[in-house]
């Protein structure tokens, strides 16, 4: 192994376990921001990305957020969802 990677796998060794998940979490978001890099085309100046490119970013992203917020989030009610009270003329 390279010098670098030894001494990070040197220091791992001494983290908990939930740092560890975190470091492989952030590790894991580089390759997959790497991967999509290379995936657009970088010469463009306004570089769009396609509906494919954009989902996979969506699901990546509401994946990260169940990994830090849980699944037992309380869901909005319809009233707080609704745009209907914001048009509402108020006295």
């Amino acid at each position: 192994m390279e010098p670098l990677i030894d001494n990070v796998v040197r220091k791992l060794h001494h983290l908990p376990q939930p740092k560890l998940h975190e470091v492989l979490n952030f590790v894991e978001f580089l390759t997959w921001q790497e991967e999509r890099s290379n995936q657009l085309d970088i010469g463009e100046s306004t570089a769009e990305i396609d509906e494919s490119i954009f989902e996979d970013i969506a699901d990546q992203l509401s994946e990260e957020l169940a990994k830090i917020i849980g699944t037992n989030v309380p869901l909005l009610s319809d009233c707080a969802v609704s745009h209907a009270d914001i048009y509402e003329e108020h006295p």
